[in-house]
Formats: C-alpha cells, sequence, structure tokens
C-alpha cells in the first residue's frame, strides 16, 4: 500500500509494526490488565487519545473523532488495536460510523461490550488473547519463544474527510503459527455525510477503456512499464479485468481500488493499491458517488 501505509505489510513476518503518526491531544491512562486474569504478565501500553490528521482539517463540526489505541502483551503473544473513533457531528453519521467501527472490532456480537471506546479497545485486546491462548492450545505449544509469539491487531483509521463524506480505511493482520508468513486485510469505506449511509457501490460498471487505466495504475505500482512484465507479476489472468475483493471507495485524489492479498497476485507481491482520478472515474461512478463528490458534479 503507498501513502505510507506499505511498509507495514511486508514486516508482518518479522514483527507486525503498526499504531504510528498521531499527534495527541488528551490521554486516558490504563494498566492494560485490570480485572482480567490473562493480562497479568505485561502490561498494556495504554490508550491514548489524538485527533488524526484528517479529523484535524475539519474545525467546522462536520465530523470530529477522537483516537484510542490500545496494546496487549501476554505469554500467549501481543495484539494492538488503533481507532478513529468519531466524536461529534450530525447524530446520524456519528452512529453509522460508531456502528462500523464497533462491527469491525467484534464480528461475532458484541452486546455485553459498554458503549464506550476506551472499553472497545481493552475488549477487543482481551478478546483476541484468549483466542491465541486457545489456538496455542490446540497446535500444543504451551511454551512459545517470544520471538515467535503470534501477534494480531487492526487499525481502523480516518484517512479522508472532506464536508461530503467520510472514508476508513481498515487493516487487520495476524500472525498465529511458525509459517512463513501471516495474513492480513486491507480495505476502505466511505460514508456519506449527508445521512451517515455507507457507500458499497461506487462505480456503476467497468469496460475496457476503464480497466485499461486500471492497468496503468498496476504497472505503476509494480514499477514496471509493459503488460506484459505485469503479467509476469501477477497470477491472475488480466485480461477477465479481475476487481478486488473488498469494494472501491472514494479518496481525495479519485476512486480507489486495494487488491487484496492473492486477488491478483502472489502473497510476496502484497495488495496492490490502485488510485483511479476523477476526470477518468467520472463517467464509471453511481449518482450517490457523485453526489458525494459536491462541487465536482457541477464542473463536469
Amino acid at each position: 500500500m503507498k501513502e505510507g501505509y506499505s511498509s507495514r505489510f511486508f514486516c508482518i513476518v518479522l514483527t507486525a509494526i503498526l499504531l504510528v503518526g498521531c499527534g495527541k491531544q488528551s490521554t486516558a491512562s490504563s494498566d492494560g490488565a485490570g480485572d482480567d486474569p490473562m493480562a497479568a504478565d505485561t502490561p498494556g501500553i495504554g490508550m491514548d487519545a489524538s485527533d488524526s490528521a484528517e479529523s484535524r482539517q475539519m474545525r467546522d463540526g462536520v465530523l470530529q473523532t477522537d483516537s484510542f489505541k490500545y496494546a496487549l502483551k501476554t505469554a500467549s503473544g501481543s495484539c494492538e488495536v488503533y481507532i478513529d473513533y468519531p466524536k461529534n457531528g450530525p447524530k446520524d453519521v456519528v452512529e453509522s460510523l460508531r456502528t462500523f467501527i464497533r462491527s469491525t472490532l467484534f464480528e461475532n456480537g458484541s452486546d455485553t461490550i459498554a458503549d464506550d471506546p476506551s472499553e472497545w479497545v481493552r475488549q477487543y485486546c482481551i478478546n483476541r488473547q484468549r483466542h491465541l491462548s486457545k489456538t496455542l492450545s490446540e497446535m500444543g505449544l504451551q511454551h512459545v519463544n517470544e520471538a515467535y509469539a503470534p501477534e494480531e491487531g487492526v487499525d481502523i483509521r480516518l484517512t479522508c474527510l472532506t464536508k461530503q463524506y467520510a472514508t476508513y480505511e481498515v487493516y487487520r493482520y495476524s500472525y498465529i503459527s511458525h509459517g512463513a508468513h501471516g495474513e492480513y486485510s486491507d480495505y476502505g469505506v466511505t460514508f456519506r455525510l449527508s445521512d451517515g449511509q455507507r457507500l458499497d457501490h461506487i462505480l456503476n460498471k467497468v469496460d475496457d477503456t476503464l480497466y485499461a487505466h486500471i492497468k496503468v495504475g498496476l504497472r505503476e505500482y509494480f514499477g514496471v512499464s509493459t503488460d506484459e512484465a505485469l503479467d509476469d507479476i501477477c497470477t491472475a489472468d488480466l485480461s477477465l479485468m479481475p476487481m478486488p475483493t473488498f469494494p472501491p471507495y472514494l479518496m481525495r485524489d479519485g476512486v480507489r481500488l486495494h487488491y487484496s492479498i492473492y486477488d491478483i497476485c502472489a502473497f510476496d507481491d502484497g495488495d496492490p493499491e490502485v488510485t483511479i482520478p476523477y476526470d477518468i472515474a467520472w463517467p464509471y461512478l453511481t449518482e450517490a458517488a457523485k453526489d458525494c463528490l459536491g462541487e465536482m458534479k457541477d464542473e463536469r
């Protein structure tokens, strides 16, 4: 992934590096263990609340976030979590974003989790630690060398915010066993700020012309100049116009397509990311996506 994210994804074999680059606004302390018996080995690094780069750009009341991060390390491994939590804004937007974050953290249900972002990040790490402990037990690994200890985490970050829409990007990683590599996923989701609606359909069609631009983006991503060189890298048949597992989403500079690992290439070649500028993508956008782009619609 570009824009400062790509280096994280390929270090997962050694140690997943996450949760960096935010200036502090306020801090809520925590010992990372508290009443959880699994957290007795090493206290967490605590929770930190701060404004992300995107939220600092929006001080007019459209949307404001606080960011929380938490880490927990025990004999079973380590877990880290980071979220940009919507603090202020239109009620329906704030509720929609909070529901998205909550469901992303607790995919198997969260009815018993308090409606508190500090508790969300803490409980996420506790839940994942229990999962790691159970997984190690099932594998017959009662004692794990610290250098090979499992690592898990999730980063739910506000990466684009305008007066019309907000886009979150989610990065989730898991390194459980002593295999060749771990696993991770990276995708984005755009929300309309007029009503909080999640936009899962950004493109209304994909034809040969648009896909030619996608291939240009893929060549630029991989640093090759010909389709033949691109074919040598990609394991998918590019003539079939493969699209990402997760839907495209809106960013400031265009429509972003973020391919997951194995979508079109081997694990070692990562998760290619292509951004199609709006002057190219405009005819292919759904009406809902065009509406989100506001003034751009009037210019075309």
